[in-house]
């Protein structure tokens, strides 16, 4: 935590102790996102089924999250933050319980990232409306920054800790640490006196669920810069998803490594640390006023780097290319959830925020996908200037669509 951090947080000790639960959360899941696909791939010796529990990730929040959202506005937050994490380290103790006993499957593992998966969409829609009602409009901008870099930082090192399980108790028994680390996370955000609601704020109406679904999305329409921001979130989300899901057939046909060579580990260590680095100096660049340059600037950024990226073959350029698209993507990202919590009512930040999420992370799969496609007939460089292309598109129609003035925050 940086110094200016630790300024702006210096008056929120509740906040600090809701995001130390949530960083404990974020390096279990880390653990996890690594030894879970080991756990079906020893069983199955399949990628194909590997690679299913990714999107078993993904699927729930596409599914629930129009529903997570206004549930998250009208209902108990607190109670879906901390049941949420209670709900998760159960589901995911099953796992190295099950395997024990020596009875654990496949079709269990699936089922357990499809159901805390789901608990998650609920979880995280409580979250999206908690920060800004635990810090004020005032430092939203550095909480998001500081959840930016922990979960930056359990990239980081929870890959480390999960090679040293795997080779010590195995992939199954692994798992145990992120069920632990959900009931401690669940522990300690359970201990903090908080409604999760702003004070001041509206008290949320009552009605159907639908009904919250149109207010969010009226809201959304309403707001000329939330929707061109969620449109470039878009394009910026599908661009990374053509970058990110070919890196180990670039790091092999283009930067000549080896497809088990450590060195492919370190790309991805260099987007995590990307993230880091955007995460520790959010604060200091995020202002409002400066959206309408700094989303356009940001993504622009991304767009020159993916074009860089397929014209280098040194793998320590690479490294450093790699380390500077995260930040920039991590940057515009950032932004976005900021701007929607401070522009967005109380009642509303949940859904609004859900929708961005929904969009941002639909973006992924598509382009990961057409990434494959156009590597297959053109090749890895072609791919990353295609994304590139894009991302340089996108900046120049926000930045068009950005000139005009923001709304007021919401009170």
């Amino acid at each position: 935590m940086t110094a200016a951090t630790r300024s702006s947080l210096r008056g929120e000790p509740t906040f600090v102790r809701w995001a130390t639960a949530e960083a404990i959360s974020m390096f279990g899941t880390a653990v996890t996102t690594v030894v879970l696909p080991l756990v079906v791939y020893e069983a199955t010796g399949s990628a194909a089924q590997t690679g299913l529990l990714f999107a078993l990730r993904v699927v729930p929040y596409l599914l629930f999250g129009l529903v997570a959202g206004p549930i998250a506005d009208r209902g108990n937050r607190r109670f879906l933050i901390v049941g949420g994490n209670l709900v998760e380290g159960a589901l995911v103790a099953t796992i190295p319980i099950a395997h024990a006993l020596g009875v654990l499957t496949v079709a269990q593992v699936y089922v357990v990232a499809l159901l805390s998966a789901t608990a998650f969409v609920f979880s995280d829609a409580a979250v999206f409306g908690a920060v800004p009602a635990l810090v004020g409009p005032e430092r939203v901008a550095a909480a998001n920054g500081l959840l930016a870099s922990l979960g930056s930082a359990a990239e980081l090192g929870g890959p480390v800790l999960a090679g040293v399980l795997v080779a010590t108790i195995g992939p199954a028994s692994a798992v145990a640490v992120d069920s632990l680390s959900f009931f401690v996370a669940a522990a300690i955000q359970a201990r903090i006196r908080s409604t999760f609601r702003d004070p001041s704020a509206e008290v949320p109406p009552r009605g159907r669920l639908r009904a919250g679904v149109g207010d969010a999305m009226r809201f959304i329409r309403n707001d000329p810069t939330m929707a061109t921001l969620l449109g470039a979130g878009f394009g910026n989300s599908f661009a990374f998803g053509v970058v990110l899901g070919l890196l180990v057939p670039y790091a092999v046909e283009e930067l000549g490594l080896a497809s088990d060579d450590g060195l492919i580990g370190v790309l991805y260590a260099a987007v995590a640390v990307g993230g880091f680095v955007c995460g520790v100096l959010f604060s200091r660049l995020f202002r409002r006023n400066r959206i309408s340059i700094l989303t356009p600037l940001t993504i622009a950024m991304s767009g020159f780097v993916a074009v860089a990226l397929a014209t280098v073959s040194a793998w320590l350029v690479a490294t450093v290319l790699l380390g500077v698209f995260a930040f920039s993507i991590t940057l515009t990202i950032v932004t976005g959830i900021t701007y929607r919590q401070l522009v967005a009512p109380d009642h509303l930040r949940s859904s609004v925020n859900v929708i961005g999420r929904m969009i941002g992370w639909g973006g992924q799969p598509f382009g990961a996908a057409t990434g494959a496609l156009i590597t297959a007939t053109a090749g890895v460089p072609v791919a990353f200037v295609v994304a590139g292309v894009i991302m340089l598109g996108v900046s120049v129609v926000s930045r068009l669509l950005l000139r005009r003035p923001a709304p007021e925050l919401a009170g």
